[in-house]
């Protein structure tokens, strides 16, 4: 009986080397990316053409436009967090008005007591500059807004708005009411409604002023088409 024909060793696997090579390229590509702050362009274009030879790829700009384009609309949103803040400063609005930057975009964390009576969702007469002043540094700019009322734990009793739900959402919807009429376009707000079920702190009596706000987050997303 013939034995049957030895087994061939598998041929060797070639393209893992040419593989893991691009691999290491590419890593170097995102370190080298994440290591420029303040980009020079023809130092940019240049260390675009040498790797994207390497991988034997066409050395176009368009991948180091879109790029650069990314990092100018990062530092023109931060650009306008820091024209927000300075309109807080100047106005010694502190005590009232905290402005962040985040993950969400720029969050503008207003008292509710400043800007409403107890109970109410009419935007107080001293804070309407305010909310003018920011519609006016906005309305020229494609970012989305959007408006969060919140209370705190405390229920309403009587009155206009039955519970913490529809008090939060009429909030919300004022605020969007008066910068839209400072000429926002109104289809890039969003007003919602927490209630107090979205604390910043403790729901104590103590606590209670700073979870009954209003927040105006600029979303780092672009307007919807």
């Amino acid at each position: 009986m013939d034995k049957p024909p030895a087994k061939k060793p598998d041929p060797p696997q070639e393209w893992l080397m040419t593989f893991g090579d691009m691999m290491a390229l590419l890593l170097t590509f995102f370190v080298l990316l994440i290591g420029i702050s303040s980009p020079d362009q023809g130092k940019f274009d240049k260390a675009m053409q040498s790797i994207a030879e390497a991988l034997g790829a066409d050395p176009g700009s368009s991948t180091a436009t879109l790029l650069v384009s990314e990092k100018a609309s990062e530092a023109s949103f931060k650009n306008l967090g820091s024209q927000v803040e300075e309109i807080i400063n100047e106005g010694n609005l502190q005590d009232i008005v905290d402005v962040a930057i985040n993950e969400r975009g720029i969050v503008l964390n207003i008292v509710g007591g400043a800007l409403f009576r107890s109970g109410g969702a009419r935007v107080s007469r001293d804070m309407k500059p305010l909310l003018l002043l920011v519609s006016d540094m906005l309305k020229k700019l494609p970012y989305k807004i959007i408006v969060e009322g919140h209370t705190d734990a405390t229920q309403t009793k009587g009155g206009r708005y039955p519970s913490n739900w529809e008090l939060s959402a009429a909030r919300a919807a004022a605020v969007v009411r008066v910068m839209a009429e400072g000429g926002v376009a109104a289809d890039r707000f969003s007003a919602i409604g927490y209630a107090e079920f979205r604390p910043l702190y403790a729901q104590t009596k103590a606590n209670r002023a700073k979870n009954r706000r209003v927040e105006i987050i600029i979303s780092r997303e672009g307007k919807a088409s």
